[in-house]
């Protein structure tokens, strides 16, 4: 083979080599910068107090409206205090043959769906909590992209609590602050998506001012926004 066709894909192979070292060394001063800004924000953010209404829809009415607030002890533990509630008012079986089985089966069919509600928040929650080592390992195996009609940052995680899932973070890329995460899950095989956009205090951290989460199968959405933060 020519010699200099030899030397050609050496060098070709040695800039290929930096370039790909260069990308990734970007990519571990994004993950590191960013991964430093999201845990100095959760510090911060522990200090406020704040309001958080969760409305519950189902196949598109309103059933449950509640407002909490909410803030953080001295440990780190979240604190709600309930503040109100308001319950749709439920439609009584008319009375006549078998009212009382029609009645028995509509009272086991809203404690099955506040069992799913429950479940689906709790299985929200696990993307939402702050596990600093967790995320630490998800953004080293992380898809970082930019571009695509947007000067934000994405970076897409996969299978971070449960296998098939995905969650896709995107961020300021000047200031590194969090704009929307975005996860794709399932929840009794059935898909679950639950979507977060972010506000910002004045001069002060930034926090999730709207979630919504949807499942689709069951005719779910529930949304919670979280507003008047103070000290």
């Amino acid at each position: 083979m020519n010699t200099n066709i030899l030397r050609y894909k050496s060098i070709s192979y040695g800039l290929l080599l930096m370039v790909v070292t260069a990308i990734a060394a970007v990519a571990q001063q994004q993950n590191t910068a960013l991964m430093s800004g999201m845990e100095a924000n959760a510090k911060q953010l522990r200090q406020y107090t704040f309001k958080q209404r969760t409305e519950t829809y189902h196949k598109g009415e309103l059933k449950n409206a509640k407002v909490d607030e909410v803030h953080y002890s001295v440990s780190g533990e979240r604190v709600s205090i309930p503040l109100n509630e308001q319950k749709a008012e439920s439609e009584a079986p008319r009375r006549g043959p078998g009212h009382r089985v029609i009645a028995k089966k509509m009272e086991e069919g809203k404690q099955k769906m506040k069992e799913y509600v429950e479940r689906l928040m709790s299985l929200t929650s696990r993307y939402l909590s702050s596990d600093p080592e967790k995320m630490h390992a998800a953004l080293a195996n992380a898809e970082m992209t930019t571009g695509g009609g947007s000067k934000l940052l994405r970076l897409k995680i996969q299978d971070y609590v449960k296998a098939g899932d995905t969650m896709t973070m995107s961020f300021d890329p000047a200031t590194k602050r969090p704009m929307t995460t975005e996860v794709s899950t399932s929840l009794d095989d059935a898909p679950v998506n639950i979507v977060l956009a972010f506000d910002q205090i004045r001069e002060g951290p930034s926090y999730a001012g709207k979630t919504i989460i949807r499942s689709a199968e069951k005719q779910l959405e529930i949304r919670i926004m979280t507003y008047d933060y103070r000290l």
